[in-house]
């Protein structure tokens, strides 16, 4: 049996752990389940969520057992699109170096632009970035999720940055994470076969779920969505707790 978990929303809301994950984390593991991570989160790398994941719920998770959007980005670069221009965070920026691929600031330089989560948003980068795609880089998002769940509510997501460049040069981005292929290409590359797919999300994770015939979504409502906002899933869960006791009981 095979779990594909999401994190943000999911295992935890920015620095506190949604009640009971740990917990659900820890069943997985011992029912034997092939649990993976697959987030659409461009500003942290595996090794990063790796480390968050095992200081929040002491499960410890192989890094090669967790796939993000930056990687899914990168992967879609094609050797002529180098240099690389950043309008995110160091996921994207440790997943280029990792890959051997340079990053520019210049706009006439860049031969793509890769668009995430932006920590350090300001008018001078989001300006450069736009020149950047009117002078024919690529413009590639690791992904459109609008909204980012932190305790308390809801920050503006990876998309809504990737919105901004859209607007201001009229291009629309190819998107790496899910529901799209580049992200299903990577699970697919580390054998995963039928798999059950935990997400708070509608539009990614359910979406994602829906694209694989042998795989099956379970919504929660610990993250972004209301129940109300629930359609589509194949099960609906409170948290990520009742979504383990569903899987372990089939």
């Amino acid at each position: 049996m095979t779990v594909i978990c999401d994190v943000d929303g999911v295992v935890y809301r920015g620095d506190q752990l949604i009640p009971g994950s740990d917990t659900a984390l820890h069943r997985l593991v011992t029912a034997g389940v092939d649990l993976y991570f697959a987030t659409n989160n461009s500003t942290k790398t595996p090794a990063n969520v790796a480390e968050r994941i095992w200081t929040m719920t002491g499960v410890d998770i192989p890094v090669d057992s967790i796939v993000t959007s930056s990687e899914a980005a990168v992967g879609m670069l094609e050797e002529a699109e180098h240099p690389v221009m950043v309008l995110g965070s160091d996921g994207i920026t440790t997943a280029l170096a990792e890959a051997g691929i340079g990053v520019t600031d210049d706009p006439m330089q860049a031969r793509a632009l890769l668009v995430g989560l932006d920590w350090d948003l300001s008018y001078e980068r989001l300006t450069r970035a736009a020149d950047a795609v009117r002078a024919g880089a690529r413009f590639i998002a690791t992904n459109t999720d609008p909204t980012y769940p932190v305790p308390g509510g809801l920050l503006p997501g990876g998309g809504a940055m990737v919105a901004a460049v859209q607007a201001t040069t009229g291009v629309i981005p190819e998107v790496a994470g899910k529901p799209h292929r580049p992200m299903r290409e990577l699970l697919r590359a580390r054998g995963i076969g039928s798999a059950w797919i935990i997400g708070d999300r509608v539009d990614t994770d359910v979406a994602f779920a829906a694209t694989e015939p042998d795989w099956t979504s379970i919504l929660v409502l610990s993250g972004v969505t209301a129940q109300r906002e629930a359609l589509g899933a194949d099960h609906v869960a409170p948290d990520l707790a009742a979504a383990v006791d569903l899987v372990l009981a089939i």
